[in-house]
């Protein structure tokens, strides 16, 4: 196992191609998602589209991306959702809704080690970390990162697609500084901010992503 960050690293910067005014935070018992336990899977044809904000190492520009979800389906004999965005899918564990891989085409590009995903339930003040192995297939790689999560804040946030009541959730590992809002109404990120430090293998960089439109199914 090497211990190295590859130049490629992808993690976060596409995991959170989903998805401004920040209201009152608030305190209450545990919500523990839309359907009561977890993260919702979202039907097949499911589909949001973001407004993507880049600049430093992320490049420069703003533009719109849609995420669709494929439905159920099976890979290396595991039973996974699959979200489609315009370069990546993502896959997703049916089980906790944790994320496996990343693919480019059938192609993993990148393997989490467990699968990435919150402690669920949610609610504010609650904190966890977690060791994960980041598996690069292609150049035959992996690296370790602790990771450190947060339940900052319950609130309301105004994005292009509406207002929403959200979690508002930090991450952070080695290199990155993320925070996500993250709304239970629809079972996706309505809002998020990626930042890479100077130590990121491609530089110091902000991604910021808000939600334009969405058709969740039922």
């Amino acid at each position: 196992m090497q211990n190295v960050f590859p130049k490629a690293f992808v993690g976060f910067a596409v995991l959170l191609s989903v998805a401004f005014i920040v209201g009152c935070a608030t305190t209450g018992p545990p919500f523990w998602g839309a359907k009561g336990e977890r993260v919702p899977l979202l039907p097949a044809g499911s589909s949001w589209v973001s407004e993507i904000r880049d600049s430093g190492s992320f490049g420069s520009g703003t533009y719109l991306s849609t995420t669709k979800s494929l439905g159920e389906q099976t890979w290396q004999g595991k039973k996974v959702y699959a979200y489609q965005s315009p370069e990546t899918t993502l896959l997703s564990d049916s089980a906790t809704n944790k994320w496996v891989a990343i693919l480019k085409g059938t192609t993993p590009i990148q393997i989490n080690d467990p699968p990435l995903g919150w402690d669920y339930p949610l609610w504010v003040g609650k904190s966890w970390t977690q060791v994960y192995n980041f598996k690069f297939p292609i150049r035959n790689q992996t690296f370790t990162s602790d990771t450190r999560w947060k339940v900052e804040a319950r609130e309301k946030i105004k994005v292009p697609a509406g207002t929403f009541e959200v979690y508002r959730v930090t991450y952070s590992d080695n290199w990155n500084e993320n925070i996500m809002w993250w709304s239970p109404e629809l079972g996706i990120w309505v809002k998020s901010k990626m930042q890479r430090s100077a130590k990121h293998g491609l530089g110091a960089g902000v991604r910021e992503a808000e939600l334009y439109s969405y058709d969740i199914k039922k």
